[in-house]
């Protein structure tokens, strides 16, 4: 991309003003999506109690994303207690195999049942260092392999407060899916300064931050970009659920804290449900 960032996020800036709340439309072609995040948590014995107690729905595709550990576990579960639910893993290496100890390929992942693999979460960012161009080798390879990467992107709270959430997003976005023509993937938008806080960005601000993407995605993928699930991240729980699944950018939720309970996790799942005949 030849412009300059600065350039490019003004004339992203002048599209999101033009896609205003009353031109938006709901795209019939949207899947909407409740994805659980359960990080470094959960056992045998919890992972079992979880997928016997879990509902879902027609209308929502529900997927769960355990530690590594707990993959195939979880996969047995699902299948013994009749879930229509998908699984994913919350890490991927790029390379097909090697001498990468402690990682898992694509391959792998597929072959303990996962549909879906997260990428660029926060944290990896931030404790294992990950960057835009290691994210843009994990997408190509999941992409290749038939997996669906969820891509996280998000700002800090500094960047936000410095009114640079804009650009962060942009070169997040430019970066993982440099040499990317796919439609093929779910973005999700977690402001690193919502996740396992307890506060979570408005659902006004986050659909005026999802329209932004989309304009971005646009730029990037032109009109794939209407078929691609734009979900939120941020201390997302049953209680303010409704109002993200009312907004028309927010495709669904990337859960963290809150799917550790299937009760919880259901009450989530009911909402965008019944968000479907918005």
């Amino acid at each position: 991309m030849e412009q300059s960032i600065e350039s490019f996020i003004k004339n992203l800036v002048r599209d999101t003003i033009v896609h205003t709340l009353g031109e938006l439309q709901i795209q019939s072609d949207r899947q909407t999506y409740v994805i659980a995040n359960w990080k470094m948590n959960n056992t045998l014995s919890t992972t079992a109690e979880f997928f016997q107690k879990i509902n879902s729905s027609k209308d929502v595709s529900v997927v769960v994303c355990p530690p590594t550990q707990l993959l195939y576990p979880a996969h047995l579960f699902i299948k013994q207690f009749g879930k229509p639910i998908h699984l994913g893993g919350q890490n991927v290496h790029w390379a097909e195999k090697g001498a990468y100890t402690g990682e898992s390929s694509t391959n792998m992942l597929k072959d303990v049942g996962c549909e879906y693999v997260i990428i660029g979460h926060s944290e990896r960012r931030q404790f294992a260092g990950e960057d835009d161009d290691l994210v843009n080798l994990k997408v190509k390879q999941t992409i290749k392999d038939g997996l669906i990467p969820i891509i996280c992107i998000g700002e800090t709270l500094g960047q936000k407060n410095s009114m640079q959430a804009e650009h962060v997003l942009s070169t997040q976005l430019v970066g993982a899916l440099k040499e990317i023509d796919s439609s093929n993937l779910i973005i999700a938008y977690e402001p690193v300064w919502a996740i396992g806080t307890g506060q979570s960005a408005t659902a006004e601000l986050s659909q005026q931050t999802h329209a932004y993407i989309r304009s971005v995605l646009k730029q990037i993928l032109g009109e794939k970009a209407d078929q691609i699930s734009i979900l939120y991240g941020g201390s997302v729980n049953e209680s303010n659920a409704a109002e993200y699944s009312a907004m028309p950018d927010i495709d669904g939720v990337l859960v963290g804290g809150a799917s550790l309970n299937p009760q919880s996790f259901d009450g989530i799942i009911n909402v965008f449900a019944k968000g479907e005949q918005r």
